[in-house]
C-alpha cells in the first residue's frame, strides 16, 4: 500500500503532462494553458511529500516554485508578461545554480565550466544579434534575453558538472546534466519563437523538453543524501 501511495503523485503527473503535451500538438490552448502549471505544482507537492526538506534541497524546491510563476506570468500575451516571466525564470536559474553549487568541484574543473561558460555566451550574443536583425521582435527586449541566457547557461553548466561533484551519485548527476541541457533547449526554441524563427510545432517540443527537464533535476535532487 506505501508504494502505491508513493507511485499514486508520479502517476498523476504523468496524465497531466500528458494532457497538457496532446494539447500542445493539437493547438488547443485553454486545456493547455490550465493544465501546464498543474505539472509544476505536482511537482513541488511530489517533492515536499516525498523526501525531507534539507538544505541542498531548498533551493530546488524554490526553483520550482518560481518555475510555476513564471508559467503563470507567461500565460498573457504581451511584451510586459514576457519580461515578467523570463523574470521569475531567472530567479529560478537563480537557485538552481546555488543548489547545484552546494557541493563544490575541483578547480581545474571549475576553470574548464568557467571557459565552456563564457564562450557559449559570447555564441549566445552572437546569434540573438544576427536573428534579431531580420526580425520583428521589439529590441528592447534584446538585452534581456541575452542576459537570462547566460544565466541559463551558467545554470547547464552547473548542472554538468554534477558529474565532478562529490555529493551528486553517477545517476543522479547524469539526470541533472541531461534536464539541464533540455532545459536549455526548451528555452532556445522560445528564443527562436521570439526571434521569428519557430519550428514546426514548437509550442509541443517547448513543453516536452521543459517539463522533461524539470521531471529529470527534481528526480535527481530527491536522490540527493538526507
Amino acid at each position: 500500500m506505501a508504494d502505491v501511495i508513493r507511485v499514486f503523485p508520479v502517476v498523476g503527473i504523468a496524465m497531466v503532462s500528458l494532457i497538457n503535451w496532446v494539447s500542445a500538438w493539437q493547438m488547443r490552448m485553454i486545456p493547455y494553458y490550465v493544465t501546464k502549471p498543474v505539472v509544476l505544482l505536482g511537482l513541488i507537492l511530489l517533492m515536499v511529500l516525498r523526501v525531507p526538506l534539507t538544505p541542498e534541497r531548498l533551493p530546488f524546491l524554490l526553483g520550482l516554485v518560481f518555475s510555476l510563476l513564471g508559467d503563470i506570468f507567461l500565460i498573457p500575451r504581451g511584451t510586459r508578461w514576457f519580461l515578467v516571466g523570463m523574470g521569475a525564470f531567472s530567479v529560478a536559474q537563480l537557485m538552481y545554480i546555488w543548489g547545484f553549487n552546494l557541493s563544490m568541484v575541483t578547480l581545474p574543473v571549475l576553470v574548464v565550466g568557467l571557459v565552456a561558460w563564457l564562450v557559449g555566451v559570447i555564441l549566445i550574443h552572437m546569434l540573438v544579434n544576427r536573428f534579431s536583425g531580420s526580425s520583428s521582435i521589439n529590441k528592447a527586449i534584446l538585452p534581456f534575453m541575452k542576459g537570462y541566457g547566460a544565466l541559463l547557461l551558467a545554470m547547464v553548466m552547473s548542472a554538468l558538472l554534477c558529474l565532478a561533484r562529490p555529493a551528486w551519485s553517477d545517476r543522479a548527476a547524469v539526470m541533472a546534466g541531461i534536464g539541464g541541457v533540455l532545459f536549455f533547449l526548451s528555452d532556445g526554441m522560445i528564443a527562436l519563437d521570439k526571434l521569428d524563427r519557430r519550428l514546426p510545432k514548437y509550442r509541443f517540443w517547448i513543453i516536452v523538453t521543459y517539463h522533461l527537464a524539470q521531471f529529470l533535476i527534481v528526480g535527481a535532487v530527491i536522490q540527493l543524501p538526507g
